[in-house]
């Protein structure tokens, strides 16, 4: 019997068929779990207050229904273009960003101190929440491997180009000024410089000039009263009181401490449907949680998210090159970030900078952005074998 040697059309066939069936469903499931469970939440927020001064009860559960539809169709969609592909054109990416964030600051309109939104008629966007995923792209692209280079090195050049091009960025969010989005890109950009073994002197060096900035900031008036008041409760707990600056926590703490073990139930919240929580269906949703489901509930959500940002580090612990490495682990440090910062300034272990939790907030622009992320995760993971079958393929026809 003849042997007959496999040929690349083979190796190209087999592949196809590995790649239909590479999907993360845990991944998948459980980020359509957490964005359907806020929905209801949102509905149970919202339901009664009616903030915005909207007429009907289930205005804000229908947007967020239409945004989630929204999420999943680009979650989709992005599945059929290989992330190497995005790789390519990071510079067109980084000018994307950079004209969002240039547009807002031109055309945008202002919602609590900060000009942050651009009104497009039949909705509004928040620039720098995709931005975020821009930036991430961005800096995967800088730091990963490049053509002329015999292996992955983080030299001292692609740290000050990854810098400058995270510096833009910062820069343009706090002009804004929007200081709780523009710490996450700073924790972002940090993560990925650890993640990509760039020498721990210069993550220092890039900390202190950070640390000196805030400072000068602080001294030449750049931060507002308001700011400083928020910082000030975080400091001083004690401070949390029925007025001024601890308002938000005294009744965010009120209304997770109500909620006891297992909650007063779903659309019973008295804190939260009474509006004694402000902003309780954006930065404050998991005051509602604590408070209609209890300990156990936050638990579960707590866990639920806790699981998708495991899933992003551990394909990008499994990805076949730098660039898929660092894309993924970026987008799994916007989630850990938000999701620490938000859980943590409802309760009071974290300075109240306006975070939206990831998934769970209403918010069309934040919603849609954590889908995008999420779906270039998944697009590591269903194509981090493409490269490995085409080169045993090379190798066994050669």
């Amino acid at each position: 019997m003849i042997r007959r040697r496999k040929s690349l059309r083979d190796f190209a066939s087999f592949d196809r068929e590995k790649r239909k069936i590479r999907f993360d469903f845990i991944l998948f499931f459980l980020v359509l779990a957490i964005s359907s469970w806020g929905v209801l939440v949102i509905y149970s927020a919202t339901r009664e207050t009616l903030p915005g001064g909207v007429s009907d009860p289930g205005y804000y559960m229908k947007r967020q229904l239409i945004w989630l539809g929204a999420g999943i169709i680009i979650f989709i969609v992005i599945q059929f273009i290989n992330y190497r592909k995005i790789q390519r054109y990071w510079w067109l990416i980084l000018a994307l960003g950079i004209f969002s964030l240039v547009a807002v600051l031109l055309f945008g309109y202002e919602v609590h101190g900060s000009k942050s939104w651009i009104d497009l008629r039949f909705t509004t966007i928040q620039p720098s929440e995709f931005s975020k995923i821009f930036m991430v792209i961005v800096l995967s692209a800088i730091m990963s491997k490049w053509r002329s280079e015999k292996v992955s090195n983080v030299t001292f050049r692609k740290v000050v180009i990854a810098s400058f091009a995270a510096l833009t960025f910062v820069v343009l969010v706090l002009l804004e000024p929007d200081y709780g989005t523009a710490l996450i890109y700073f924790i972002v950009f940090i993560g990925l410089l650890f993640i990509s073994g760039a020498n721990f002197l210069y993550i220092l060096s890039i900390l202190g000039l950070t640390a000196g900035g805030f400072f000068l900031a602080l001294n030449a008036g750049f931060i507002k009263q308001y700011q400083l008041d928020r910082i000030l409760v975080f400091l001083k707990p004690d401070v949390s009181s029925m007025e001024g600056a601890g308002y938000n926590l005294y009744q965010s703490k009120l209304a997770i401490g109500s909620g006891g073990l297992l909650g007063k139930g779903l659309f019973l919240g008295r804190q939260t449907n009474l509006s004694y929580v402000p902003e309780h269906h954006t930065d404050f949703i998991f005051s509602v949680i604590g408070e209609e489901v209890g300990f156990i509930g936050a638990i579960l959500v707590i866990l639920i998210l806790g699981i998708i940002i495991w899933r992003c580090f551990y394909i990008a612990s499994n990805s076949s090159d730098t660039f898929a490495m660092l894309l993924a682990s970026g987008i799994g440090f916007i989630i850990l970030s938000q999701v620490v910062i938000n859980i943590g300034m409802t309760i009071g272990i974290m300075p109240i900078i306006g975070i939206p939790l990831p998934f769970l907030s209403s918010g069309g622009s934040s919603l849609i952005s954590m889908f995008l992320g999420v779906a270039l995760v998944e697009n590591v993971f269903i194509w981090r074998e493409v490269r490995k079958s085409h080169v045993i393929a090379y190798q066994e026809f050669k």
